[in-house]
């Protein structure tokens, strides 16, 4: 009698299992087919588990619940953070590059504003990981590791992007506005710092007033740290092509 073997791990199946013991694979896999390929991609997208859209709905209102749940070791029932905010930058990269909004209007310049718009997205990543950095200082006494601080970044950070790119972009580019408009862009800075504020007292174990002031200080912080940033790449930029 031939023992059944897993295809994936090489594990002996006992019985006839429909799923691996060991890896979870199915026992039977079939070929691939451009019809399983769709079905696997449906499935990770929409599934409860691991679903973009539960997550989206989850981190609208409970963002920081989301991501503590995660640091506590609750992570098969929501998408990565990492992932998450991979996927919130590739969108919203690419809602840029259709609509053509201009985000580096205000720099005169158009040599680093030309290099700042094409890579846009490592701009909208650059602020995810100060922003934890800043979080870990002011919260210290919360007694977490950096990549803890991160995994709320990381999950707040793409809900904002996400933002950015399907409604405010659409939002700048038919109306005609400018990103550095006087009430466009205090509105959305502002709706950003609300939204982590509630998002870090959701998070972070303690007096919530007290919470809510420590993460819009974060806020800004790092919002201030990024446009240093791009200030000294700016600087640099017009150094190096001076030369």
């Amino acid at each position: 009698m031939t023992t059944a073997t897993c295809r994936n791990c090489d594990s002996e199946l006992a019985g006839e299992p429909r799923y691996c013991g060991l890896c979870g694979q199915k026992t039977t896999p079939q070929r691939l087919t451009m019809g399983q390929i769709a079905h696997d991609f449906v499935h990770v997208i929409t599934h409860a588990d691991h679903s973009i859209f539960g997550l989206v709905k989850a981190l609208a209102y409970r963002p920081g619940h989301v991501a503590r749940e995660y640091v506590e070791g609750r992570r098969k029932k929501h998408f990565g953070p990492i992932g998450f905010l991979m996927i919130a930058v590739a969108a919203t990269s690419f809602m840029i590059l259709v609509t053509g909004v201009k985000f580096f209007t205000p720099i005169s310049d158009s040599g680093p504003a030309g290099f700042l718009q094409r890579h846009i997205n490592v701009v909208i990543l650059i602020q995810m990981p100060i922003l934890a950095g800043w979080c870990a200082l002011l919260f210290w006494t919360q007694r977490l590791h950096y990549a803890e601080h991160l995994v709320l970044s990381a999950y707040s950070s793409g809900f904002r992007i996400l933002v950015l790119g399907l409604i405010a972009t659409p939002i700048l580019s038919l109306g005609h506005v400018n990103p550095a408009d006087r009430v466009f862009a205090p509105a959305y800075y502002g709706l950003w710092l609300a939204y982590f504020s509630i998002a870090a007292a959701q998070f972070y174990r303690g007096r919530k007033s007290w919470i809510v002031v420590r993460a819009i200080v974060a806020g800004i912080l790092a919002q201030a740290v990024t446009l240093g940033v791009i200030y000294e790449f700016i600087v640099a930029y017009a150094h190096f092509e001076g030369q």
